[in-house]
């Protein structure tokens, strides 16, 4: 059968030498070790209500470890810089905290103290392992499951595409005493990052930096927002998070605005928050960020992996303009940028002198697209609802929208220094205004 363009030639070895990292990994690896501390863990955590086997859970998770070469992938030095190696086996044990000797009334709390405290324990990248699994027993038939891992090895893909799938059918076949039924992953993520470095070797990349290039010519980084305030002296306050849900009508009128303009809902939200952002800015060139992913290829969409890719986008935006105009203007720049999307930020922030590693000076605002449908296990015999947690982002602002179930809903994670929860709510109400705008009038929003 013939190969489809793009597709690897050829797999990664398997030598134990140790292989390049990807180019999203350099970039947060270097981010990681200027912190000094485990800053991009990756959690997902369930309430798991009903009758568990908890043996068939450690050998699901096991299992998930072994087929995914990702899960078993560490980060050691070789000559002063990092590379991966996959290790044959990895054992991650299911770590059990039972709280039911506690009054009931206090198990809840116990909880959320365990939960905060493993989110700020830290990984050895070095040495690994990249994964960690816990489970808390409030009740006899009630739980709560936590599995983290790295997000050098993961991301939203992974878990809600692939690993929660597969974590499916892992238990159901461990407590009926079968196999596990799923094939072999066909390409895994060192795979990827061999195809990576040969595409940006390779006859393709020139014609793509040329794109970024003229795209991003003299471009200079957004300036803080007049809402930012000094940050007071002392440790720096974790980022917090406000959510806006916008009412069903709104979203109704927002879907039949984007129909009518011919452009995606995600290009008629980014292009009224570059509208918004344009108000405590004194400048109409925006430079803002979204979210990419190199999973263009089906090969690479059963792998799990971190995958993502940072695609900046640069928009002008004046104060007297029409919003149809910059709602097309947004729409032809989003798609030059999906277009090119497979160079990875890192490197093209080396050849544009955007940056130096480790550090991001030019994107401070990141707006995205929810795709994945974040749909819990189905674990058989259990009743299984997400238990939340505050998101980690490295940018100031971080806004992303998520559409599910008949509904929109916004979520800004921002840092307090140097945006408190008043500029966030600030930002929302006007995104939320201007949109509302755009669906009555959108000539003269």
């Amino acid at each position: 059968m013939a190969k489809r363009a793009g597709t690897p030639e050829r797999a990664a070895p398997r030598d134990g030498a140790g292989l390049p990292l990807s180019y999203a990994q350099q970039g947060m690896w270097f981010l990681e070790r200027r912190a000094g501390t485990t800053r991009y863990a990756d959690p997902m955590t369930f309430r798991l209500t009903g009758e568990l086997d908890a043996t068939a859970l450690r050998e699901s998770i096991e299992e998930l470890v072994r087929r995914h070469e990702a899960l078993r992938t560490r980060f050691p030095l070789v000559d002063g810089r990092p590379v991966q190696t996959v290790a044959p086996d990895v054992p991650v044990p299911l770590s059990l905290t039972d709280l039911t000797a506690l009054p009931a009334a206090d198990r809840e709390d116990a909880a959320a103290r365990f939960l905060a405290e493993d989110l700020r324990r830290p990984f050895d990248l070095a040495g690994g392992p990249l994964v960690r699994a816990a489970l808390l027993r409030l009740a006899a038939q009630e739980h709560i499951m936590r599995i983290t891992l790295h997000h050098l090895v993961s991301d939203a893909w992974s878990w809600w595409a692939v690993l929660l799938r597969e974590l499916e059918q892992l238990y159901a076949a461990r407590l009926s005493g079968r196999p596990s039924p799923l094939p072999p992953v066909p390409t895994q993520y060192a795979d990827f990052v061999r195809w990576q470095h040969d595409w940006l070797t390779g006859p393709a990349y020139p014609a793509h930096l040329a794109y970024w290039k003229q795209a991003l010519a003299d471009v200079t980084p957004l300036p803080p927002l007049s809402l930012a305030r000094p940050a007071p002296p002392g440790e720096t306050r974790p980022p917090r998070t406000k959510w806006l849900t916008f009412p069903r009508p709104l979203y109704d009128r927002l879907r039949a605005t984007a129909r009518r303009e011919r452009v995606t809902l995600f290009m008629l939200l980014f292009a009224a928050f570059t509208r918004v952002l344009r108000r405590y800015v004194d400048t109409d060139d925006i430079l803002v960020a979204t979210r990419g992913g190199f999973r263009t290829r089906a090969e690479f969409e059963k792998a799990a992996g971190f995958f993502v890719n940072l695609l900046p986008v640069r928009t002008r935006v004046t104060e007297d303009g029409e919003f149809r105009d910059l709602l097309r203007q947004v729409r032809r720049n989003l798609l030059g940028v999906y277009a090119h999307r497979d160079v990875p930020f890192e490197r093209l922030a080396a050849d544009l002198g955007l940056w130096r590693p480790g550090f991001r000076p030019a994107i401070s605002v990141c707006v995205s697209f929810q795709t994945t449908p974040e749909v819990p296990p189905a674990l058989e015999g259990l009743d299984v609802t997400p238990v939340d947690h505050d998101p980690f982002s490295p940018y100031p602002l971080d806004l992303g929208f998520y559409e599910d179930a008949g509904a929109l809903r916004a979520l800004l994670t921002h840092h307090p220094d140097p945006y408190d929860d008043t500029a966030a709510g600030r930002l929302l109400d006007d995104l939320r205004q201007v949109l509302d705008a755009a669906c009555r009038e959108p000539e003269e929003t």
